[in-house]
């Protein structure tokens, strides 16, 4: 069994998903021989969070990975347990992303190779021909910057028309890796999915993280392979949660104990397996941790949609589904019915219920930042850019501790100094605001003893 999960990889920039100009032969491919799920949901538009929902079929208050830099908890099951118990060889390929070892991702895979080569992937292939296995494979790109970040030409180029480049090269990839599976390939399930979309300016966001607009949270899921029904496409509304209970199932695990569902066969001659009106959770705790404001949950059921927000919203996703039309107002009982439903699903605690902060109050300011943390800009705009954001948003703890790296690279420790210790007042995620106030106070110590 193969998994390639790809980062940022929006639905609609995919062929098999309506896109006439998208190059994605390899992706498009799989679907015509396979299950193609039409409206498929990430648990969350965060690289980390997102793929711990994939790996364990659970969503994030149950998981309790909130952001890029938690870490799983032990007693959590993942899929790869579930593989590697059966007796398969697992193995995973994670790549340059919040991934693996660092989050503790790779427990139940007996390799983890981080910053892999497709010779990596074909040599474990090449040792592992006698037995089952169970193969995780992320790609990066699309992720931004979008291209090779120092090229001159590039800036000169839309960034969407640069990300589409991007997208090109993850399917040339998924491709390659799909000849690496060589006679073994016929007898292999693959299933490729995404961690989240990406935005491009809809609502106010750049890039993702933000907010839960299905921007950023519907991605590609496909399934194909032995057993697998060639050529269908399910409308259905499904999350990235349904896929481990769905991997165990198809591989004969026996049960998967998770808050998704299997997936295939989704019909059966009784009816429908999953109810249509099942709510499907998402939510992005990344406005509170990096900024201070309100985090932000959704439940999706049937045509609807609500995210629980100090101003909230709720839309009509059959008629509304760019998500344009807040219908709070109109639709008084149901929304305070489904705002009931998410607090049940992920009840608030008293820090993240005192942040009051509507993200869509400051979308101008997490833009700009946004554009500065996807490495799109490079000094000396990033710092112009950084000193307006701060300028605006004083204690913004992302700012600061990104401004503060930018002024230590360039040895103006002293500055850089105050900005670390903003960004650690405001309880800004990670070590490395302490770790640039620790280096920054080294070198200050250095140059006064020489």
């Amino acid at each position: 069994m193969l998994l390639v999960t790809i980062d940022s990889l929006r639905a609609d920039h995919v062929g098999a998903y309506g896109n006439a100009e998208a190059r994605t032969p390899a992706l498009d491919a799989l679907a015509a021989d396979g299950v193609r799920f039409d409206r498929a949901y990430a648990a969350a538009p965060l690289t980390l969070p997102s793929h711990v929902s994939l790996l364990t079929g659970r969503y994030p208050p149950r998981h309790g990975v909130r952001t890029d830099t938690a870490h799983l908890d032990p007693v959590v099951p993942t899929i790869g347990d579930a593989f590697r118990r059966r007796g398969f060889a697992t193995a995973a390929f994670p790549g340059p992303a919040p991934l693996g070892r660092r989050s503790d991702l790779d427990r139940g895979f007996d390799s983890d190779v981080s910053g892999w080569l497709d010779a990596d992937i074909a040599g474990w292939l090449e040792a592992h021909t006698d037995r089952r296995v169970f193969v995780w494979v992320h790609l990066f790109e699309p992720h931004p910057p979008y291209g090779n970040p120092d090229g001159r030409a590039r800036v000169a180029r839309p960034a969407i028309d640069r990300y589409d480049d991007a997208v090109a090269a993850a399917d040339a990839h998924l491709g390659r890796l799909i000849a690496l599976l060589g006679s073994r390939g016929p007898d292999t399930l693959i299933v490729v999915t995404a961690d989240h979309g990406e935005a491009f300016g809809e609502h106010g966001e750049i890039t993702h993280g933000l907010f839960v607009y299905d921007t950023t949270l519907r991605v590609p899921l496909v399934i194909s392979g032995p057993g697998v029904e060639r050529g269908r496409v399910v409308a259905d509304p499904v999350s990235l949660v349904d896929v481990a209970p769905t991997l165990a199932a198809l591989a004969g695990l026996g049960g998967f104990e998770a808050d998704g569902a299997v997936l295939l066969p989704l019909r059966d001659a009784g009816g429908d397996v999953l109810p249509l009106d099942r709510s499907l959770y998402a939510e992005s705790f990344a406005p509170l941790t990096d900024f201070g404001w309100s985090p932000l949950r959704t439940i999706r059921r049937g045509a609807w949609k609500y995210i629980a927000a100090p101003q909230p919203e709720l839309y009509d996703l059959k008629n509304d589904p760019d998500e344009t039309r807040n219908l709070v107002d109109d639709q008084p009982s149901r929304a305070a019915d489904l705002a009931r439903e998410v607090d049940r699903m992920s009840p608030l605690d008293g820090g993240a219920a005192a942040a009051q902060v509507d993200p869509k109050d400051r979308r101008e300011i997490a833009a700009r930042l946004a554009e500065v943390t996807s490495g799109e800009l490079r000094a000396p705009l990033l710092e112009r850019a950084l000193r307006e954001i701060v300028r605006d948003d004083p204690r913004n703890g992302l700012a600061n501790l990104r401004l503060g790296e930018v002024l230590a690279e360039s040895g103006r420790c002293g500055e850089a100094a105050r900005r670390f210790t903003i960004a650690i007042a405001a309880h800004v995620p990670g070590d490395d605001a302490r770790r640039g106030l620790a280096r920054c106070g080294s070198r200050t110590v250095s140059r006064e003893s020489r």
